[in-house]
């Protein structure tokens, strides 16, 4: 009988696995945790980059370019798919993009240590990385796992990437005073040659119960120019994430531009301005550096001790409409005090949720799709539609700003009635969630199969039980049962019984010289809170 391993054990101590599980999520959270790490190293020095050489418009625009070079990117991704999709090496797309990534990032280390002026294009290259990327690790996640399986261990994956960013963003300051940004560039590059590496080992260690439906070969085909386009617009429900994504990072993308702008001014009140280049430059990266360590520090306590028990509860349905909510109340606080304090608070807020609860939901959208749909489709949302929404907000910062004359109070009032579509746009994609779950996986309660038998134990002498691994099962792939037992007719055990869930193990040790029965229940539940339910007599005696 396959047993927890002692990582298995700690690993379930934040979602519920099934034995063999910790093999593939213990890489897949390395994985996660350095691509994150490396990343907020660079997001946190790309700030004071951009802003130093211009302004929170600029920042804007700079953003805004991304979603030009996407379009000309997701067909060209869409070709490659073709041509990869029927090898059996689900890792490809992801460790090929990654290593034509570092291979950008050490060209851009070697640019900035020759002085040249690389402050814009590194931001774009950075903004298109992030969400090839992640789109890209995401969507070789979907590929490994079935719709159960997914959903209890893709809170642990987004964990460990939230403890990266949590980590890159608290030490980028300190690292980048030592070595500066281009040394700072390379230590990034060096620390993403490590997924790059181990990506290709990660499949075979996911167990079979575990694992996504076999692949479907289909006749390799030329990607037509809108490929990628055309498979979101022949779903509706992929056409309800997307048009989710832009809402979400319009909403998004406008709140940082009202931070910047309110960080600049702060500068200018603060006389930093007026002081030398470096000093402006450093009063922005330690700003941004704290503004960012406190978000990613709630969002990897968010995403480490909430996201699965927020799945189990609410299910990925639910998780979608938390965020929502959060913006309409906390943008309609801002408005009432719209200064750097209250805009900081909103905007940690805002992220640290959406960097965890929302993000992790949206990956598990994914799950019941096709393998296109996955690959294609998912890249094609997170990247192409993901800047749509920075395209739009860079057009508004431009009209509301420079032509309109908007103030904060303006661009603050735009979020809100931009989160009450979010919302309305959330409860849509619920319900087709529910309606291809309910097309493609089974939904059934665990059974009894193998009733306990009464067990008679000395009194002073400790004894042991071990459940049988058939005594309960749940016949739908993938999902897991976690083990209860209580007395009957009470929620808790005697101090003298002990029962070690994860092994289904039973310790007795009943005082010597007592006597007598002890009736005892053992409850099943699988991740969606369904149960069943037996029972056995525990009898002791001198």
């Amino acid at each position: 009988m396959q047993r927890f391993t002692a990582t298995e054990r700690f690993l379930s101590l934040f979602t519920t696995l099934r034995p063999g599980e910790g093999r593939v999520a213990l890489p897949l959270c390395f994985l996660s945790f350095v691509i994150m790490f490396a990343y907020y190293l660079l997001k946190v020095i790309r700030e004071p980059m951009i802003l130093a050489d211009g302004s929170a418009e600029l920042k804007a625009y700079s953003t805004a370019i991304q979603a030009i070079l996407l379009m000309v990117i997701v067909p060209l991704f869409a070709r490659l798919y073709q041509q990869v999709k029927n090898r059996n090496e689900k890792h490809l797309l992801f460790s090929n993009t990654l290593l034509f990534f570092i291979s950008n990032l050490i060209a851009f280390a070697l640019a900035y240590a020759l002085g040249w002026p690389i402050a814009i294009a590194f931001y774009i290259w950075l903004g298109v990385f992030s969400v090839m990327i992640l789109a890209l690790f995401w969507a070789f996640a979907t590929d490994l796992f079935n719709l159960k399986s997914g959903r209890r261990l893709f809170p642990l994956i987004a964990a460990a990437s939230a403890l990266g960013a949590l980590l890159g963003a608290g030490i980028a300051s300190w690292l980048d005073q030592r070595v500066g940004h281009n040394g700072v560039m390379t230590v990034a590059a060096l620390l993403l040659l490590l997924p790059w590496w181990l990506c290709a080992h990660v499949d075979r260690y996911v167990p079979s119960g575990s694992r996504s439906l076999p692949w479907e070969d289909s006749p390799d085909t030329s990607a037509h120019l809108l490929e990628g386009f055309q498979i979101v617009w022949r779903s509706r429900y992929l056409t309800l994430i997307a048009g989710f994504v832009i809402v979400l990072n319009l909403i998004n993308t406008n709140g940082e531009y009202i931070l910047a702008t309110l960080v600049t001014r702060e500068a200018q009140t603060l006389g930093v301005q007026s002081a030398l280049d470096i000093s402006r430059d450093t009063y922005i990266t330690v700003f941004y550096s704290q503004y960012l360590f406190i978000t990613t520090l709630l969002s990897f306590l968010l995403q480490l001790f909430l996201v699965a028990r927020i799945f189990d509860r609410i299910g990925i349905n639910g998780a979608l409409h938390i965020l929502p909510v959060l913006m309409i109340i906390n943008y309609s606080l801002m408005a009432l005090i719209p200064v750097l304090t209250m805009a900081r608070f909103v905007l940690v807020a805002e992220n640290s949720v959406n960097y965890s609860i929302t993000t992790t939901a949206r990956h598990a959208l994914f799950l019941p799709v096709s393998r296109q749909e996955k690959y294609v489709g998912k890249h094609t949302i997170d990247t192409f539609f993901y800047r749509v929404g920075d395209v739009l907000s860079g057009g508004f910062v431009y009209l509301a700003s420079a032509v309109v004359g908007l103030g904060i109070v303006g661009f603050i009032g735009v979020n809100i009635a931009l989160a009450s579509i979010l919302l309305l746009v959330s409860r849509a994609i619920s319900t087709h969630h529910r309606s291809a779950v309910a097309g493609s996986f089974s939904n059934r309660a665990p059974v009894v199969v193998t009733p306990l038998s009464d067990f008679d134990i000395p009194s002073g002498v400790l004894s042991h039980l071990v459940l049988d691994r058939d005594t309960f099962i749940d016949h739908d792939e993938g999902d897991a049962m976690k083990y209860q037992a209580f007395a009957e007719h009470s929620n808790r055990l005697p101090g003298w019984v002990k029962f070690d869930s994860l092994n289904r193990k039973f310790q007795f040790n009943p005082p010597p010289y007592s006597s007598g029965n002890l009736i005892i229940r053992v409850v099943a539940r699988d991740f969606d809170g369904l149960e069943a339910e037996t029972s056995f007599t525990v009898s002791y005696k001198t």
